[in-house]
């Protein structure tokens, strides 16, 4: 299984980049087209009887949500890869644990009866219940905690990896949500 591709990417096509690993090119079916040449993609590798496919994702919490959307019946990886194509992974968590039926809907393929069905079956993975508490008691509302929560981090994973980002009010949610996932990876790395 392929789990990471790491190389340039040679060609760019509207649902897809070529990447060229040591002289192999592989095609990578992706939501969004990386913005450098040099990439590191996450993979999903799908195996049919006719054909075998990489989805790739440019961190492993935006990999983490499409492998949530493919569990839910009907939702294949086509229909999850548009979801994220339309929709950064905290709008998407937020729109599932909100119950957003258009929002999910705007998804090409994704019809509401589907926007329905992701609702029902990923809410409570995305929503954990209520309002969750940071260590100190405090509780957290602010959208790139709730994000990040949604994307399987804990409370205190959550505060901990905000904090080192610029308070809610100085900088958008996608920012600091962005900033806190690539501190997070970086925290990750080194401890290893």
């Amino acid at each position: 299984m392929i789990a990471l591709i790491r190389g340039e990417v040679i060609a760019r096509a509207t649902d897809h980049v070529i990447v060229d690993v040591q002289g192999v090119g592989y095609k990578v079916f992706v939501p969004r087209h990386p913005s450098a040449t040099n990439v590191e993609l996450h993979t999903h590798h799908v195996v049919r009887d006719d054909a075998q496919q990489l989805f790739g994702f440019e961190s492993r919490e935006e990999l983490a949500l499409f492998e949530m959307l493919i569990t839910v019946a009907g939702v294949g990886p086509r229909a999850a890869l548009s979801l994220l194509s339309v929709s950064r992974p905290a709008q998407l968590a937020a729109a599932i644990a909100s119950g957003d039926v258009a929002a999910l809907s705007r998804a090409p393929g994704v019809g509401k009866k589907t926007a329905e069905r992701l609702i029902v079956d990923l809410k409570s993975k995305v929503a954990r219940g209520g309002p969750e508490r940071e260590p100190t008691g405090m509780p957290i509302d602010d959208e790139a905690a709730a994000a990040l929560q949604a994307l399987g981090y804990t409370a205190g994973e959550a505060a901990a990896a905000l904090r080192a980002v610029a308070p809610a009010g100085s900088a958008s949610t996608e920012e600091r949500l962005t900033a806190a996932l690539r501190s997070a990876g970086r925290n990750a790395v080194a401890g290893r």
